[in-house]
């Protein structure tokens, strides 16, 4: 008798354990409902085909955010085709403004449907900008000779052509050319390291970064940094060089208020790089 009566408590205690957690359970649960529809999206609401009945805020907004990736579209500059000289227009983009929409949920009447709350974002750089660039600020010319060294001079003036800059912006020769490489293109040709002339990749390089200081002297731009040659170069003045190496720059501002353009070509034998605003 004693043994039945032990188990007869102990199943009471466990059916009153039992009880309790689906009371427990149905209170939470009775809650939980009361706050939806409360302060839940009220019924019939969709979002872009999403339906957000019932949802609390901070559902709606992990909807929304999550939509947001879908939906953004990041703007393009305009730029200008580096062979033809074409400007190429710019392009807009979108993206969902996540707190007004998020609002608009909230805030929304019973059985409608909304679509998210979108944001233009504009692109820095137009072809109005590009067509505005008109006049030669500043110019200098340099010629050079054939082989490898020209091919490396043909090659960074290459990646000089039609470079932006806008206001303030510091402009790097080494960020502008890449690291001067036989992936890349360039050749041996011979380079001045030290005050010895050897051979290197990329020799010749150097011409065009002088050209380029000596127009940026023209134009009247900030030179920022510049490094002359251990000795004396052949096709500018004395004092009138800037060379450039894997830890040697040059480089200038533009101090000016608006945007401006190098061009660079290479006719021939002959280098010209220009300055526009």
């Amino acid at each position: 008798m004693k043994k039945i009566t032990i188990l007869t408590i102990k199943g009471t205690t466990l059916l009153v354990l039992a009880l309790l957690f689906v009371s427990g359970c149905l209170t939470v649960n009775i809650r939980e409902s009361y706050m939806r529809l409360k302060y839940g999206v009220p019924a019939g609401v969709f979002l872009a085909d999403i339906p957000m009945e019932r949802k609390l805020e901070e559902e709606v907004l992990f909807v929304v955010e999550s939509l947001n990736r879908d939906f953004m579209t990041r703007p393009r500059n305009a730029y200008l085709d580096p062979l033809s000289g074409e400007i190429l227009p710019e392009q807009y983009g979108e993206i969902i403004d996540v707190r007004a929409t998020v609002d608009l949920i909230m805030n929304s009447k019973p059985q409608t449907m909304h679509q998210p709350v979108l944001v233009t974002l504009d692109p820095e750089i137009t072809g109005d900008i590009l067509r505005n660039i008109s006049h030669r600020r500043g110019s200098y010319a340099t010629g050079f000779g054939n082989g490898g060294r020209g091919e490396n001079i043909r090659l960074a003036a290459q990646s000089l052509h039609n470079y932006l800059l806008a206001p303030g912006e510091v402009f790097s020769f080494n960020g502008a050319t890449g690291p001067r490489e036989p992936e890349r293109g360039y050749k041996l040709a011979p380079i001045i390291v030290g005050g010895t002339v050897i051979p290197g990749y990329g020799g010749g390089v150097c011409q065009v970064s002088t050209t380029l200081y000596n127009a940026v002297l023209n134009a009247e731009l900030q030179v920022v940094e510049r490094f002359p040659h251990s000795r004396p170069v052949g096709y500018v003045p004395r004092g009138k060089d800037a060379t450039v190496s894997n830890y040697l720059d040059f480089k200038f501002r533009n101090n000016t208020d608006g945007f401006i353009l190098i061009k660079s070509s290479s006719y021939g034998y002959h280098l010209v790089v220009e300055i526009w605003d």
